[in-house]
């Protein structure tokens, strides 16, 4: 159990220098970055998108301009997790039609894993804030951080291992229609 809870770790701080150049990025190009016309904005909120993530893929659909459904999986040294997040894109003055859009969202997954010494699966939950930086009216970069609450059982000793941890996710999106 201790060995999958490194990897976990190992795997979340891979992700934080990424995480954090995307951020400042979109950080420093909001001040001189030009809003989209409307009708952009209008086509992306009510389309589908194909995401890549560190370690793996999502596909997120609109259901209106402020809320998205996402079905996200990802896998890397023999740890799978599989879930789904909902998103909202709350309507604040001046982000309605930029290109920086931030947000909110809630997600649970199931986890398996196995290692040399352990193998079982588990569940998560937590929520997330982040921001979506549209590079055009198809493709978009986002990041976001939050704490989740991770559930792990080892199948083999029944042993149980419970946590809270910080998670920082970073991706790229495809938008079509």
């Amino acid at each position: 159990m201790i060995n999958c809870e490194i990897k976990i770790r190992a795997l979340v701080m891979r992700c934080v220098p990424a995480a954090c150049l995307i951020f400042l990025i979109a950080l420093v190009s909001l001040p001189v970055s030009e809003p989209a016309a409307a009708a952009d904005w209008e086509t992306v909120g009510r389309s589908t998108a194909l995401g890549i993530n560190y370690p793996g893929g999502s596909l997120k659909l609109f259901l209106s301009d402020s809320f998205a459904a996402e079905l996200r999986g990802q896998y890397v040294d023999k740890i799978m997790t599989g879930g789904a997040r909902l998103y909202y894109y709350p309507p604040i003055l001046g982000f309605k039609n930029a290109r920086l859009r931030p947000f909110l969202c809630v997600e649970g997954d199931y986890i398996s894993f196995k290692g040399q010494l352990s193998k079982g699966s588990g569940t998560t939950v937590g929520g997330v804030g982040g921001v979506e930086y549209f590079l055009s009216k198809r493709l978009s970069v986002q990041t976001d951080a939050g704490p989740f609450y991770i559930m792990l059982k080892d199948s083999d000793s029944s042993l149980k291992q419970n946590g809270l941890e910080f998670v920082i996710n970073f991706g790229v999106n495809f938008y079509f229609k």
